[in-house]
Order: C-alpha cells, then structure tokens, then sequence
C-alpha cells in the first residue's frame, strides 16, 4: 500500500470508527434494553477499540488543530488502524447482532462468494 493509499485507508477507518461511536451513544440503552447483547460485552468491546484507536484519534486531532503529532504515535498507525478497524467491526457486530439463520453473509444464493469488501475503501486494482 502507498502512502497516499494508506492515507485513504486511514481516513475511512477513522469515519467508520466514529460512526459506530456515534451509534453506540445514540442506541446502547436500547439494545441493551431489548437484550440483544450483554452489557458487559458491549463495555469491553468499547474500552478495548478506544484504546486501540486512540493514536489514530490524537493523529487525526493534531491535524485538524493544524499540529503535528509525534512521531512515535505516527509510527503506530500502521499497526493501530488495521486493529482499530477490527474492534471497530466488532463492536458495530454487537450492535447489530445476526439473526440465526443469517450467520454466513459471505456466501450469495449461487453459491458464490461475495466480495466481502462490506464497504472499506475502493482499491485500484478492483475489476
């Protein structure tokens, strides 16, 4: 990956991590309400992607305070984002749980499997 598409990929982590944020604060008392998902669970899984995600979050608030950020937070992005979008996708499941007999969502009524790209940033090389 270049760097102008690390940069892309980057940013789409962070849109869809704040998303689910946002989400989280609006809907958490109802799905818990509704017992779609355990209170506890759904705690843990926001404390860990917060933490995860944090550098990419000071990153992201020093460009927007028109600062740098350091260098070694910098140096962690390419192993915080792709995390910090893993727990992101984990907390957005728990948010939104599956029904049964709905599990395997990466297999079309073919058969074939689909792209599983469930909306991450276009690649060049797409067909």
């Amino acid at each position: 990956m270049n760097e102008k598409e690390f940069a892309t990929y980057v940013e789409y982590v962070f849109r869809h991590h704040n998303q689910v944020l946002n989400e989280l604060i609006t809907s958490e008392e109802t799905t818990i309400g509704n017992g779609d998902v355990d209170a506890d669970d759904l705690e843990d899984a926001e404390l860990d992607m917060i933490r995860t995600c944090d550098p990419l979050n000071e990153v992201v608030a020093a460009e927007a305070e028109q600062r740098h950020a350091s260098f070694s937070t910098l140096m962690k992005l390419a192993d915080v984002v792709p995390e910090c979008e893993s727990l992101t996708r984990e907390l957005e499941a728990l948010l939104h749980p599956t029904p049964a007999g709905l599990t395997d969502t990466n297999v079309d009524k073919s058969g074939g499997e689909t792209s599983g790209a469930a909306g991450g940033p276009a690649s060049d090389t797409a067909p």
